[in-house]
């Protein structure tokens, strides 16, 4: 009798996880639905659930799905390491943390943006958010609950309009004839190295204001296009012989400044007349002879940048007035 009494209890407890089954089957179906009609539009993978004592995670099916796997083969019980193990090494630790924080009750909300691994070895961009809906008496998690969103196609315009940003930037900062820093720029580099020498973390600077000779009179022979073509020549030359480390950028007409960090004015001068020279064994379009004059001048420690371009400027008027193609240093 007792036999039967439990074989009939044992029957009606499996009848009875067989009802919850088929109606969490139901209310997950219900759930899935409900995600594709209210968020579809932004990426929306639908909702989690994980029951942490057991490890068992529910979710719906475009959460996988996104990654490359067909719903047949996930295994019967997904765990909380079947998404982890696919996070980008460079996000893994920042996840986890945050993972371990929530659980812990130092954040509130577990919400979190990071890159997973699909299963053709690409990566996608998820945002992930979610919450512990259960605690134990003593304040162990239960259960959780989130919601998980598919944001690689933001990410990736993010990511290409922020390259395009970069790019306008730095064109913003150049001439358009020469590629070299424009006018306004180049004056901003050299107030930036002067200040880095005021504060000792420079010895010294110096600049060189070159100057095309004659760059009028070779528009009015040959036409302005000729005139293009000796300025952009002159901004090559530069260009390849001064180092990485040194900037040029052209002021206004022909005329170019070139400032020279840690260089002394002795050393300055060398480079401004192997520009001079180089400029002058270039081969042009027309038979003209091409050119230039420069002043070179050394910062003295207690000036502003008004005050050392108009030494340089002095020294290449000299060289102006003196019959041109010359190189002078005070």
């Amino acid at each position: 009798m007792v036999d039967r009494d439990l074989e009939r209890e044992i029957e009606s407890l499996k009848n009875e996880l067989e009802a919850m089954r088929r109606l969490n089957r139901e209310l997950l179906k219900l759930q899935q639905d409900q995600d594709s009609l209210e968020f579809s539009w932004i990426g929306n993978l639908g909702h989690w659930f994980w029951d942490f004592k057991e490890n068992k995670v529910t979710f719906n099916p475009k959460k996988a799905e996104a990654l490359g796997f067909k719903k047949e083969e996930l295994p019967e019980y997904v765990d909380f390491e079947f998404f982890t193990e696919r996070l980008h090494p460079e996000d893994y630790d920042f996840v986890m943390q945050m993972m371990r924080d929530h659980l812990a009750g130092k954040i509130p909300v577990w919400e979190v943006k990071y890159r997973i691994q699909a299963k053709d070895g690409s990566y996608k961009t998820y945002y992930d958010r979610g919450t512990v809906t259960q605690r134990s008496e003593n304040g162990e998690p239960l259960f959780l609950a989130g919601i998980v969103f598919d944001i690689s196609n933001y990410e990736a315009e993010k990511q290409e309009l922020m390259k395009e940003n970069r790019e306008w930037a730095q064109l913003s900062k150049r001439d358009k004839l020469t590629g070299l820093y424009n006018r306004s720029n180049i004056l901003v580099k050299l107030g930036q190295v002067i200040a880095e020498v005021k504060k000792k973390d420079r010895q010294t600077v110096s600049m060189v204001l070159l100057d095309i000779d004659n760059l009028e009179h070779q528009n009015s022979l040959f036409g302005p296009l000729f005139g293009d073509e000796i300025i952009k020549a002159a901004a090559e030359v530069i260009e390849e012989t001064i180092q990485p480390d040194q900037f040029a950028g052209k002021f206004e007409g022909g005329m170019f400044l070139i400032v020279l960090p840690d260089v002394r004015k002795r050393e300055a001068l060398e480079i401004a007349e192997k520009i001079s020279i180089k400029f002058q064994q270039r081969d042009f379009s027309e038979p003209a002879e091409v050119t230039s004059s420069s002043g070179v001048a050394e910062y003295l420690g207690d000036e502003t940048v008004s005050q050392l371009f108009n030494r340089a400027d002095r020294l290449l008027y000299k060289v102006k007035q003196n019959g041109k193609n010359n190189v002078l240093s005070d």
